[in-house]
């Protein structure tokens, strides 16, 4: 009866042994929420490649979609920053003979440029931008053909700097407005150099003659706009228009520097300067529409069109040749003719890049 009752017991406890092994291992090898089976139907559902925070910052090239929510495509709080390369038609110094009246347009000439912004987003939705561009080029006036003696190069440029709070709202239909003010800083520079060889003569003497020229103005004036956008997966429509009212300081600088050679050999050199200084209002109108799409959630390719106006109050050299122009000592003029108010439009492309974080 011991005997019997001995090996109840002894079968009662290796079942209970064999019971507690089996539940450990089963508890073992059971997958935990995390790695159940889960139908793909939204981004954030699937299974993630590593612990989370890993990938929070992602520089992942042309990641597949599942690797970036929508969340995180959102306007966020933090710093950002763009570079783009620009492509604008600036308009031409022009000719002017006399009275304004008498001005010939002479159309623009692409140049190339860059443009640098950066600025900082908080999270109550403000923030603050800053903005610096800038294009430069040269072409000659009349060609620079071999027929042609004295041809005139003219070097345009164009820049600006802007300042801006920016304050950003959500709208009912998904998109994103930002209204900005701030302050705008332009700037329009044109410098000609024309260059008359021994092929005319100055009181029975063979000269050469130089001619320069240089116009600046320095704008700078309050500035207010807005911008909206709109997303569409990775895909982001942008319009940006603003407008300036600017106090501009003109400058106006010419000079001959004419040489004479003697019978002798003996070159006697002359020289003749003109300058002049005035001030205008000038209202400018800054339109802009760009298409982005994000590569990643931070670094996002973009391109787009601008459009620059500054109505009215621009200083331009004349672009007339060194016989023909009143500021030239060649010319037997009288000094500076009205220059001092024409137009300035600078428009054409721009493709860059941007970062956000």
């Amino acid at each position: 009866m011991a005997l019997k009752n001995f090996i109840t017991a002894g079968s009662m406890l290796a079942a209970l042994i064999v019971t507690q092994f089996e539940t450990a291992d089963a508890q073992i090898h059971i997958p935990g929420p995390r790695f159940e089976h889960r139908d793909i139907e939204q981004p954030d559902e699937t299974m993630p490649m590593a612990t989370p925070g890993v990938f929070d910052y992602d520089a992942q090239i042309f990641a597949p979609m599942e690797f970036v929510s929508d969340d995180q495509l959102e306007p966020r709080s933090g710093f950002f920053a763009s570079y783009d390369r620009t492509y604008l038609s600036l308009t031409k110094a022009p000719r002017l003979s006399g009275a304004a009246s008498n001005q010939i347009d002479l159309g623009s000439n692409f140049v190339w440029g860059s443009r640098y912004n950066f600025g900082w987003f908080s999270e109550d939705e403000t923030g603050w931008g800053i903005t610096y561009q800038h294009n430069r080029g040269n072409a000659y006036q009349n060609g620079q053909d071999i027929l042609i003696s004295n041809p005139m190069l003219v070097t345009n440029a164009f820049a600006s700097v802007e300042i801006n709070k920016i304050f950003r709202q959500e709208m009912s239909s998904g998109s994103t407005l930002e209204p900005y003010v701030g302050m705008r800083y332009f700037n329009v520079h044109d410098e000609t150099l024309e260059d008359t060889d021994q092929s005319f003569v100055v009181g029975f003497l063979p000269a050469d003659n130089r001619f320069k020229q240089e116009a600046n103005n320095n704008m700078i004036g309050f500035h207010a706009g807005a911008r909206h956008s709109r997303r569409s997966g990775r895909w982001r429509f942008t319009t940006d228009g603003a407008v300036t009212a600017a106090y501009n300081q003109q400058e106006y600088f010419a000079t001959d520097i004419l040489r004479e050679i003697t019978a002798s050999g003996v070159i006697l050199t002359s020289i003749s300067e003109t300058s002049v200084e005035d001030q205008s209002f000038v209202p400018a109108l800054d339109v802009e529409f760009d298409i982005a799409f994000n590569v990643t959630r931070d670094i996002t390719l973009k391109t787009g069109v601008q459009c620059m106006y500054l109505w009215t109050g621009i200083n331009r050299a004349n672009t007339l040749t060194t016989g023909l122009n009143p500021n030239s000592i060649l010319s037997g003029g009288i000094g500076a003719t009205d220059t001092n108010d024409t137009r300035f439009l600078a428009a054409g492309f721009i493709f860059g890049f941007e970062w956000r974080r």
